[in-house]
């Protein structure tokens, strides 16, 4: 072997130990930045596990659909392991609880507040010959009593009325000789021509199918074990008459939404039933929020075409808040062209929260920075800021950290593809930015849809008893009752009242003051006289 060819296997030999050290210094590279990943992925499981163990049922926002109070401590009360002598109402048992096997805080004795039922006392005496004293004669005298309260049930029952009106008129005698128009009392208002079922009957029956999310046939069963055969068909037919009935109220409470200067709308997909032979459609139910008044309005369409929003939202000149869907601003710009469409901070925080599977440090940081936002706004609320007063906090303390997040954003996404999470969420952001900045403009609007989409949480309950709306004019129905409903529940009114007083009442209430039977409004004119 020459001196070139030792010289050349030489060099070849430096060269494979050169790219030897290239690749176990690319492995080390790739090996700490596991280690850091893994190191932040084991930091969000701490703190996973240490909200899950104290409070994380009480997630503000865009919590789970069913949630509930975790138990907390409270050292001004006892433990469940002593024994308590109930209070008014309280379930508390009079016998120590027996101790918990698991390990945390003990439960606390639930307290039923029975303060809005009726009271109804029942006098269980001894009898007249057992209040005298034995041995003298002498009668007893009442010095105490022991009052156990109980909670009852008392099963609804159906019953049939017979509305008698007696007829007055001339004696037969007089009647020979002259005659005279027949006198007799006019029935009460009836919600429904021609109609068997009572005001409160047919509430009753709304409440069940739109608040209590029970299905027809289940309904019709009820009726049958309570000895009536009411067919389901006549149920869905009354259904449908009184919604139309109630339907003006509705389109009042859509036209004063409307008229605010902030409108918050979303949608979620429902499947309509066609005609015999003809296949199912994707129908929409809309949800019309406005942050200035309580109540919430749905809307069914046939699609989710911007015309059809447009002409839900007739009339409306503000700032329209949503998710980035295209349509919102086509509609808005089918309105007026002077809307301003503002985006919804919460859909973010979601993008950025799938993403921490591919990026956890990137999301994370996004994250904070939208917190702080958030923290923002809880600032302006716990101080009770007015319009102006919460713009100009926004432009002071919101304006930086925008621009914090929308520079962030720059500098991350050439480093993302955009087919992954991370990169759609960094896409999303760009492409919402101007829509995303509106509500430094508006001091009424929020930040975010949540209330909205709150409002969409009952429709996504009932559709895990029914599959499809079985018509358009059964889908319209469904956002009429579903309107009311939704609000009545919202400003604290007797659903049940509500319903069967202005079934009767819409009919001959004029229009001019149909504002008086928006839920809301109801409950100051006419709750203590409603049907309630």
């Amino acid at each position: 072997m020459t001196a070139a060819d030792l010289e050349l296997e030489n060099k070849q030999l430096r060269q494979q130990l050169a790219d030897r050290d290239g690749r176990i210094r690319d492995q080390a590279r790739r090996i700490a930045e596991l280690e850091k990943d893994v190191a932040t992925l084991k930091s969000l499981v701490e703190k996973l596990l240490a909200q899950r163990g104290s409070h994380s049922h009480e997630t503000p926002g865009q919590g789970n659909l069913f949630t509930g109070p975790a138990a907390k401590a409270d050292p001004a009360q006892p433990s469940a392991e002593v024994a308590v002598e109930p209070d008014d109402g309280s379930c508390a048992p009079a016998t120590p609880a027996p101790a918990s096997k698991k390990k945390g805080t003990p439960r606390r004795p639930c307290k039923i507040d029975t303060a809005g039922l009726p009271r109804v006392d029942v006098l269980h005496d001894v009898p007249a010959e057992q209040r005298v004293d034995s041995v003298t004669g002498k009668q007893l005298v009442q010095t105490g009593e022991h009052v156990f309260e109980e909670l009852d049930y008392q099963r609804p029952r159906l019953v049939v009325k017979f509305h008698r009106r007696p007829i007055y008129g001339l004696a037969p005698e007089e009647a020979a000789q002259r005659t005279l128009a027949p006198v007799t009392a006019d029935l009460p208002p009836r919600p429904l021509e021609g109609c068997a079922a009572s005001p409160m009957l047919l509430a009753w029956m709304m409440v069940q199918k739109y608040g209590n999310h029970l299905p027809l046939y289940r309904l019709e069963e009820i009726f049958a074990r309570d000895g009536l055969r009411l067919p389901r068909q006549t149920i869905c037919d009354w259904t449908l008459l009184a919604a139309e009935v109630l339907k003006p109220i509705v389109d009042r409470m859509l036209a004063l939404i409307c008229s605010d200067v902030v409108l918050q709308i979303d949608d979620t997909p429902v499947m309509c039933q066609a005609g015999r032979g003809e296949p199912n459609s994707q129908a929409y139910l809309w949800t019309f929020v406005s942050p200035q008044r309580a109540g919430v309005v749905y809307r069914f369409t046939a699609g989710r075409a911007s015309q059809l929003l447009a002409d839900e939202m007739r009339g409306f000149r503000g700032m329209l808040v949503g998710d980035g869907f295209s349509g919102n601003s086509a509609a808005a710009n089918k309105v007026d062209s002077s809307i301003v469409v503002a985006g919804c901070w919460a859909h973010v925080t979601r993008k950025f929260r799938d993403a921490e599977k591919e990026a956890p440090g990137s999301a994370e940081l996004l994250r904070n920075d939208i917190q702080r936002l958030y923290e923002v706004e809880q600032e302006a609320d716990e101080r009770q800021l007015d319009r102006e007063a919460r713009v100009a906090l926004r432009r002071q303390k919101s304006r930086p950290i925008l621009a914090e997040i929308f520079s962030r954003v720059r500098r991350l996404q050439p480093q993302f593809s955009e087919a992954g999470l991370m990169g759609k969420a960094l896409a999303y952001v760009r492409n919402q930015r101007a829509a995303l900045r509106q509500f430094l403009r508006e001091g009424l609007a929020p930040i975010d849809n949540n209330a909205c989409e709150r409002s969409i949480r009952p429709i996504a309950i009932g559709r895990n008893n029914w599959l499809f709306a079985g018509s358009m004019r059964g889908g319209r129905a469904a956002a009429v009752l579903y309107t009311l409903i939704e609000s009545c529940k919202l400003v604290g009114v007797d659903v049940l009242g509500y319903l069967a007083d202005v079934l009767v009442r819409v009919a001959t209430h004029p229009a001019s003051r149909i504002d008086d039977l928006l839920p809301a409004n109801w409950a100051k004119h006419f709750a203590a006289t409603g049907s309630a």
